[in-house]
């Protein structure tokens, strides 16, 4: 008797099963149902309006191309015109040293890209936030120490202390005026580009010569709104570029649009910082049609930097000078 019991009540459960899972498919079929005729067109509605008020509240990008042009040097500058010394060539030199300013511009190469961080006390400084935290220690801590002493060719170099954006650019007048200087933010704070902002309308010999990097779309919309002639950049960070964004070509396109057609205008930005893995042909030209320059970084081997000068025909992002292939050549 309870033989049978048992097998009516597995029966039981087994009934029950089947009409759990025709209910969970029927549910998802008429999620995807709603989702086909409802949701995507309000997307659509939704992603029009968006196009729509972007004009409205979009900022000029640079206001004189020429400027932009004359920062980045030209093309008869080839081929000190190509790179962009990260760090002021880290590799070579103390980075983010007037040591490594120095030497990059006795080679021939003006361009120049520096990290600046935020100190305790309201200074903005020139760091590596990756190998100091400068938001925890005031400007006096951080001038007692010597940057090329942990560098592996420290000891070729003067003793060198950090350097506030103020004293970098006095030094910039007195000794380098000739640099062009990409100014890449890593503290993104309403703090660091109000104090920013200040800075750069009490000196514009400075911001005549420098282009601000973020990687922080907002950032770059605050601070050119608050100064318009700043000339900024955005840096495309490659952890932005999810495993979702990869897996269809239909959402890559999206966000490509988005980000180039929207973004890039509402916030004005000339120039924009790509992952070498991330760039090809077609990309650059769909930045270059909405008017922004792209640069690709981190390139170091002479094989690489060949392929964007000759193939590509884009500025890159080195850590390096002497890794230059007309450099070896000569050598």
């Amino acid at each position: 008797m309870s033989y049978w019991r048992w097998l009516w009540l597995a029966l039981k459960m087994i009934y029950q099963l089947l009409c759990c899972s025709v209910s969970l498919i029927l549910f998802c079929f008429n999620v995807f149902w709603l989702f086909c005729n409802l949701a995507i067109p309000w997307c659509t509605l939704t992603l029009l309006i968006v196009c729509i008020a972007s004009k409205f509240v979009k900022l000029q990008r640079s206001p004189n191309e020429k400027r932009l042009l004359s920062l980045l040097s030209t093309p008869e500058d080839r081929p000190s015109y190509w790179a962009i010394a990260n760090r002021a060539a880290g590799f070579d030199a103390p980075e983010n040293s007037k040591a490594a300013i120095k030497k990059c511009l006795a080679r021939g190469y003006r361009n120049v890209l520096l990290d600046a961080g935020l100190t305790s006390c309201g200074e903005i400084v020139l760091a590596n936030p990756k190998r100091l935290n400068v938001a925890q220690q005031s400007l006096d801590e951080l001038q007692k120490l010597n940057i090329t002493e942990h560098h592996p060719m420290g000891s070729q170099y003067e003793p060198e202390s950090m350097a506030s954006l103020r004293q970098f650019a006095e030094f910039l007048d007195a000794e380098a005026d000739q640099a062009t200087v990409f100014l890449r933010l890593h503290d993104t704070s309403a703090r660091m580009l109000d104090q920013l902002q200040k800075f750069m309308t009490t000196d514009e010999a400075f911001t005549q010569r420098t282009v601000v990097i973020s990687s922080s779309p907002l950032a770059i919309y605050q601070l050119r709104k608050l100064k318009p002639e700043i000339i900024c950049g955005l840096w495309h960070e490659t952890f932005l570029s999810l495993a979702i964004l990869k897996s269809s070509t239909l959402v890559t396109s999206i966000y490509g649009a988005i980000l180039r057609n929207i973004i890039a205008p509402v916030i004005g930005i000339s120039v924009v910082f790509l992952s070498k893995e991330e760039i090809n042909l077609h990309i650059a030209d769909l930045w270059r049609n909405v008017g922004v320059r792209p640069i690709v970084y981190m390139v170091n081997s002479p094989n690489e930097k060949r392929y964007f000068q000759k193939t590509m025909k884009i500025q890159y992002l080195t850590d390096s000078l002497r890794s230059e292939p007309h450099l070896l050549m000569k050598a």
